[in-house]
């Protein structure tokens, strides 16, 4: 399924109702400031690492009864019938890798009517020069990381 941002709008809604704060990450956050660069496969987002530890059965409920299927219990990763998938990770993840301050280094954006939050450019940048070092996603995503990353920096 090709994911847009009105997908994530309504993801975002249902956690908020369920008091579930989310900054919306991956190349759909990065779309916030490079366009639709690409098709987008599915909606990452970083939550309070609570919620895929001592609340994880909470989001699992949560999920399931907005639709979603938990279909990778290690990368957090769920699917609805559309095959829309969401994949969470912990908001830590920003520290643990020096990726970014995230009290500091969070934007609102409004787009295409929707209110998002996301990273700003310069932690989309660490985020994705960062992960262009990791085996697996070198492996897996071979340049497309470091391409990210030089689109961003020709922004103004």
């Amino acid at each position: 399924m090709a994911v847009d941002l009105k997908n994530y709008q309504k993801v975002n809604n249902f956690l908020l109702e369920n008091k579930i704060d989310s900054i919306l990450y991956g190349s759909l956050g990065v779309s916030i400031y490079l366009g639709n660069f690409k098709n987008f496969d599915d909606i990452d987002l970083l939550v309070e690492d609570v919620y895929l530890s001592d609340k994880w059965l909470d989001l699992i409920k949560i999920m399931k009864n907005n639709g979603f299927e938990l279909i990778d219990s290690k990368e957090h990763e769920f699917i609805n019938k559309q095959d829309l998938k969401i994949a969470f990770t912990k908001k830590s993840i920003l520290i643990k890798d020096n990726i970014c301050d995230p009290k500091k280094d969070i934007q609102i954006h409004h787009k295409e009517g929707i209110l998002i939050k996301t990273l700003n450019k310069q932690a989309f940048i660490n985020a994705y020069t960062f992960s262009s070092k990791d085996g697996y996603r070198k492996e897996k995503r071979g340049k497309n990381d470091l391409d990210i990353v030089k689109s961003l920096n020709d922004i103004n």
